[in-house]
């Protein structure tokens, strides 16, 4: 079965293009797919994530973020389609993906949303999550990360599917977080949607009765010098250090006792799968969705009301000062990590296309 990603790029560090590549490279080794990833301006940069040589990557050169820029965009995935001959299209852009279904009658013609309906509300951005709403009501399938998404989609997709990510850390006996040590951290683009502004100003207040901890950030984006300049005028700057995406970032966090999340919006937080799969405990704000769903709040992690940020700080400071408790939330969610592993995601991938392909042509 020939399947075909249309992605923007994939150049980026983020949870998004490393759990695609990671299924990519298990749909092909483990279950015989052929893989197409199309992007639409990758320009020969390389992937951030190893990317398996069986996947093919095809770049038509088209920047797609105007409605004016799809009728070219649509010229050049017919070619593409026409040369392929995908049994599957998933179509990752919103501008296009209403437009497939019936260009491709014969194509199953899904999409995977790595956030959530609500974001749209969080960004002010009602006017595209109603033009979106619109769009998934014209696909074949449409996969979402989370039980709650799941049910803010389906009034417009009955269609939905609910489909968690899969960790791409191997869990090891004995390989665990360092929960005896005082350094706390976090990763992900610097961008609005993180939130790093409101982290740094509550680990202010951390920082002045816990001086002896750190906090590490690790990530790439625009805000990143506004982040810095921050930490700056906090005086934060022995406490707070911040690097670049790390493809070792697995490494890091085995060096860590504590994550931290202060995201106004998820999808599924890929990193939260990975953290429990290493023992590292989570404090992060139950934003929609993901956090709420994944963390059981004072059993393996803790949660706070994003409109609550001395919940947040009690909490974070509550496993600054007792390391036992770190350790025990740490083994307990590396128990809730099995049910995030590739051997038990993937083959919900796998027999949902095949299932999709059958109806198709029933």
């Amino acid at each position: 079965m020939k399947i075909l990603y249309l992605i923007d790029t994939l150049y980026n560090a983020g949870g998004m293009e490393r759990i695609l590549i990671l299924k990519a490279n298990r749909l092909v080794s483990d279950y015989g797919h052929e893989i197409v990833f199309v992007t639409n301006h990758q320009k020969g940069r390389p992937t951030f994530f190893p990317l398996d040589s069986r996947v093919k990557l095809l770049d038509i050169n088209c920047f797609l973020r105007l409605p004016v820029q799809v009728p070219l965009y649509l010229r050049k995935l017919d070619a593409v389609v026409k040369a392929e001959k995908p049994d599957i299209i998933i179509d990752l852009h919103l501008l296009t993906m209403g437009k497939l279904k019936e260009r491709y009658p014969g194509i199953v013609v899904m999409s995977e949303f790595h956030f959530c309906h609500e974001m749209f509300r969080i960004r002010k951005k009602t006017g595209r999550m109603h033009r979106m709403e619109k769009a998934v009501s014209r696909l074949d399938c449409f996969v979402v990360l989370t039980r709650e998404d799941k049910k803010a989609w389906e009034p417009f997709c009955p269609n939905t599917v609910q489909i968690y990510n899969p960790s791409t850390f191997i869990q090891e006996d004995g390989l665990c977080a360092a929960w005896e040590a005082k350094r706390c951290i976090s990763g992900g683009r610097f961008e609005s949607q993180k939130n790093y502004s409101r982290m740094i100003a509550l680990w202010g207040q951390l920082y002045s009765r816990h001086p002896e901890w750190v906090l590490d950030l690790y990530g790439n984006g625009k805000e990143k010098k506004k982040t810095e300049k921050q930490i700056a005028r906090l005086g934060l700057q022995e406490s707070v250090r911040i690097h670049p995406a790390s493809i070792q970032i697995r490494e890091e966090m085995l060096g860590s006792s504590i994550y931290l999340m202060t995201s106004l919006y998820e999808g599924f937080p890929l990193v939260l799968a990975e953290c429990a799969s290493l023992g590292l405990p989570c404090v992060a704000f139950r934003c929609p969705c993901g956090p709420g769903e994944f963390i059981r709040d004072g059993v393996d992690g803790f949660t706070a009301d994003p409109d609550d940020s001395q919940e947040w700080i009690a909490k974070v400071e509550k496993l600054m000062d007792h390391p036992e408790l770190r350790k025990k939330m740490g083994e307990r969610s590396r128990e809730k990590a099995k049910d995030f592993t590739e051997e038990l995601i993937m083959p919900r991938w796998d027999a949902l296309f095949r299932e999709l392909v059958k109806k198709k042509h029933a």
